[in-house]
Protein backbone atom coordinates (compact mmCIF):
# COMPACT_ATOMS: atom_id res chain seq x y z
CA UNK A 1 0.00 0.00 0.00
CA UNK A 2 3.02 2.57 0.67
CA UNK A 3 5.30 2.27 -2.20
CA UNK A 4 8.19 4.51 -0.92
CA UNK A 5 7.76 2.74 3.01
CA UNK A 6 11.25 2.16 3.54
CA UNK A 7 9.91 -1.49 4.85
CA UNK A 8 9.41 -2.65 1.31
CA UNK A 9 13.47 -2.55 1.03
CA UNK A 10 13.94 -4.17 4.67
CA UNK A 11 11.25 -6.92 3.90
CA UNK A 12 12.93 -8.07 0.28
CA UNK A 13 16.13 -7.73 2.43
CA UNK A 14 15.22 -10.50 4.75
CA UNK A 15 12.70 -12.36 2.37
CA UNK A 16 16.00 -13.31 0.12
CA UNK A 17 17.99 -14.06 3.41
CA UNK A 18 14.98 -16.52 4.43
CA UNK A 19 14.68 -17.80 1.03
CA UNK A 20 18.11 -18.49 0.10
CA UNK A 21 18.22 -20.87 2.91
CA UNK A 22 15.44 -22.77 0.77
CA UNK A 23 17.19 -23.87 -2.11
CA UNK A 24 15.12 -25.24 -5.39
CA UNK A 25 11.77 -24.01 -3.63
CA UNK A 26 9.57 -21.69 -5.64
CA UNK A 27 9.57 -18.27 -3.82
CA UNK A 28 6.91 -15.57 -3.77
CA UNK A 29 7.29 -12.18 -2.42
CA UNK A 30 5.13 -10.08 -4.41
CA UNK A 31 1.27 -8.96 -5.11
CA UNK A 32 -0.11 -6.36 -7.85
CA UNK A 33 1.56 -3.44 -5.71
CA UNK A 34 5.11 -5.58 -5.17
CA UNK A 35 5.35 -6.26 -8.29
CA UNK A 36 4.54 -2.78 -9.53
CA UNK A 37 7.75 -2.02 -7.59
CA UNK A 38 9.92 -3.49 -9.57
CA UNK A 39 11.55 -6.83 -11.42
CA UNK A 40 13.67 -7.22 -7.76
CA UNK A 41 10.36 -8.09 -6.31
CA UNK A 42 9.18 -10.56 -8.72
CA UNK A 43 11.11 -13.85 -8.05
CA UNK A 44 9.13 -17.03 -9.05
CA UNK A 45 5.59 -16.08 -8.65
CA UNK A 46 3.47 -13.12 -8.56
CA UNK A 47 -0.01 -12.72 -6.64
CA UNK A 48 -1.97 -11.16 -9.02
CA UNK A 49 -3.94 -9.16 -6.18
CA UNK A 50 -5.95 -6.40 -7.19
CA UNK A 51 -5.01 -6.04 -10.48
CA UNK A 52 -6.58 -9.08 -11.21
CA UNK A 53 -9.86 -7.24 -10.43
CA UNK A 54 -8.66 -4.12 -12.76
CA UNK A 55 -7.58 -2.04 -9.57
CA UNK A 56 -4.27 -0.16 -9.76
CA UNK A 57 -1.94 -0.57 -6.73
CA UNK A 58 -1.80 2.05 -4.89
CA UNK A 59 -4.31 3.85 -6.04
CA UNK A 60 -3.33 4.41 -9.62
CA UNK A 61 -4.54 3.00 -12.59
CA UNK A 62 -2.45 0.83 -14.76
CA UNK A 63 -2.83 0.90 -18.79
CA UNK A 64 -3.96 -2.35 -19.81
CA UNK A 65 -5.26 -3.43 -16.30
CA UNK A 66 -8.93 -3.61 -17.36
CA UNK A 67 -11.60 -3.44 -14.49
CA UNK A 68 -14.15 -6.26 -13.75
CA UNK A 69 -16.65 -5.05 -12.28
CA UNK A 70 -19.29 -1.96 -12.88
CA UNK A 71 -21.79 -0.91 -10.14
CA UNK A 72 -24.73 1.14 -11.14
CA UNK A 73 -27.99 2.43 -9.65
CA UNK A 74 -31.39 3.80 -11.04
CA UNK A 75 -32.55 7.38 -10.67
CA UNK A 76 -35.69 7.35 -7.91
CA UNK A 77 -36.70 11.31 -8.66
CA UNK A 78 -35.86 14.02 -9.86
CA UNK A 79 -36.50 16.99 -7.88
CA UNK A 80 -35.55 20.74 -8.34
CA UNK A 81 -34.28 22.92 -4.96
CA UNK A 82 -33.78 26.60 -4.56
CA UNK A 83 -30.78 27.96 -3.15
CA UNK A 84 -30.07 27.76 0.44
CA UNK A 85 -31.93 24.38 0.70
CA UNK A 86 -30.21 21.46 1.65
CA UNK A 87 -29.71 17.52 0.78
CA UNK A 88 -29.35 14.64 2.95
CA UNK A 89 -29.20 13.90 6.75
CA UNK A 90 -27.58 16.90 9.01
CA UNK A 91 -27.94 19.14 6.12
CA UNK A 92 -24.48 17.95 5.00
CA UNK A 93 -25.07 19.58 1.50
CA UNK A 94 -26.63 23.13 1.14
CA UNK A 95 -27.16 24.42 -2.47
CA UNK A 96 -25.96 27.88 -3.95
CA UNK A 97 -28.25 28.49 -6.64
CA UNK A 98 -31.10 26.66 -7.77
CA UNK A 99 -30.18 23.36 -9.25
CA UNK A 100 -31.62 19.88 -10.09
CA UNK A 101 -30.87 17.02 -7.65
CA UNK A 102 -31.42 13.05 -8.69
CA UNK A 103 -32.06 10.68 -6.35
CA UNK A 104 -30.77 7.02 -6.71
CA UNK A 105 -31.81 3.79 -5.28
CA UNK A 106 -28.36 2.92 -3.66
CA UNK A 107 -26.67 3.47 -0.60
CA UNK A 108 -24.46 2.35 2.55
CA UNK A 109 -26.57 -0.71 2.90
CA UNK A 110 -25.54 -1.51 -0.70
CA UNK A 111 -22.30 -1.13 0.07
CA UNK A 112 -21.45 2.63 -0.39
CA UNK A 113 -19.15 3.98 1.87
CA UNK A 114 -21.10 6.64 3.91
CA UNK A 115 -17.28 9.01 3.50
CA UNK A 116 -17.85 8.32 -0.36
CA UNK A 117 -21.07 11.20 -0.38
CA UNK A 118 -18.26 14.33 0.73
CA UNK A 119 -15.93 13.75 -2.41
CA UNK A 120 -17.62 11.08 -4.77
CA UNK A 121 -19.11 11.59 -8.48
CA UNK A 122 -21.24 9.28 -10.60
CA UNK A 123 -21.58 9.49 -14.26
CA UNK A 124 -24.89 9.96 -15.75
CA UNK A 125 -25.78 9.43 -19.71
CA UNK A 126 -22.35 10.28 -20.45
CA UNK A 127 -21.39 13.19 -17.68
CA UNK A 128 -19.91 13.01 -13.89
CA UNK A 129 -21.27 14.39 -11.46
CA UNK A 130 -20.80 15.26 -8.01
CA UNK A 131 -22.99 13.35 -5.53
CA UNK A 132 -24.79 15.83 -3.01
CA UNK A 133 -25.45 14.77 0.85
CA UNK A 134 -24.63 12.55 3.13
CA UNK A 135 -25.09 8.30 1.62
CA UNK A 136 -28.13 7.32 2.98
CA UNK A 137 -28.83 3.52 4.28
CA UNK A 138 -30.76 2.90 0.81
CA UNK A 139 -30.32 6.50 -1.49
CA UNK A 140 -27.79 8.46 -2.66
CA UNK A 141 -28.59 12.10 -4.32
CA UNK A 142 -26.96 13.35 -7.17
CA UNK A 143 -26.40 16.96 -9.43
CA UNK A 144 -28.00 16.51 -11.97
CA UNK A 145 -28.25 20.39 -13.16
CA UNK A 146 -28.95 21.22 -16.94
CA UNK A 147 -29.05 17.45 -17.86
CA UNK A 148 -31.73 15.28 -19.62
CA UNK A 149 -32.01 13.03 -16.63
CA UNK A 150 -35.19 11.05 -16.21
CA UNK A 151 -36.62 9.01 -13.58
CA UNK A 152 -35.17 5.35 -14.36
CA UNK A 153 -32.24 6.27 -16.05
CA UNK A 154 -29.32 4.36 -15.03
CA UNK A 155 -25.95 5.79 -13.50
CA UNK A 156 -22.77 4.56 -12.92
CA UNK A 157 -21.25 4.31 -9.26
CA UNK A 158 -18.11 2.08 -10.65
CA UNK A 159 -17.46 1.41 -14.06
CA UNK A 160 -15.22 2.53 -17.31
CA UNK A 161 -15.54 6.22 -16.29
CA UNK A 162 -15.78 5.61 -12.31
CA UNK A 163 -12.63 3.53 -11.69
CA UNK A 164 -12.46 1.68 -9.03
CA UNK A 165 -9.21 3.52 -7.53
CA UNK A 166 -10.94 7.21 -8.35
CA UNK A 167 -13.68 5.77 -6.26
CA UNK A 168 -11.69 4.57 -3.25
CA UNK A 169 -9.47 7.86 -3.12
CA UNK A 170 -12.94 9.65 -2.81
CA UNK A 171 -14.33 7.14 0.12
CA UNK A 172 -10.58 7.39 1.61
CA UNK A 173 -9.96 3.82 1.49
CA UNK A 174 -8.40 1.12 -0.76
CA UNK A 175 -10.11 -0.63 -3.70
CA UNK A 176 -10.09 -3.83 -2.25
CA UNK A 177 -12.64 -2.18 0.66
CA UNK A 178 -15.01 -0.95 -2.27
CA UNK A 179 -15.34 -4.16 -4.43
CA UNK A 180 -15.97 -6.46 -1.27
CA UNK A 181 -18.38 -4.24 0.58
CA UNK A 182 -20.79 -4.41 -2.08
CA UNK A 183 -23.46 -6.11 -0.62
CA UNK A 184 -25.54 -9.29 -1.26
CA UNK A 185 -28.58 -7.57 -2.01
CA UNK A 186 -27.11 -5.61 -5.41
CA UNK A 187 -28.21 -7.52 -8.16
CA UNK A 188 -25.19 -9.51 -9.71
CA UNK A 189 -25.54 -9.79 -13.86
CA UNK A 190 -22.51 -11.97 -15.35
CA UNK A 191 -21.40 -10.91 -18.67
CA UNK A 192 -19.14 -13.19 -21.34
CA UNK A 193 -15.55 -11.39 -21.77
Amino acid sequence: EEPNSPLNAQQLTIFRELSARLPGVPRSLANSGGHFLGSDYAFDLTRPGISLYGGGPFGKTIPDIYQVATLKAQVLQVASIEGGETVGYGASFKARNPMWIATLGIGYADGLMRSFGAYGFATVNGERRRLTGRISMDLCCLDVTDLDVAVGDWVEILGPSQPVDEVAHASSTISYEILTRIAPRVERRYMPS
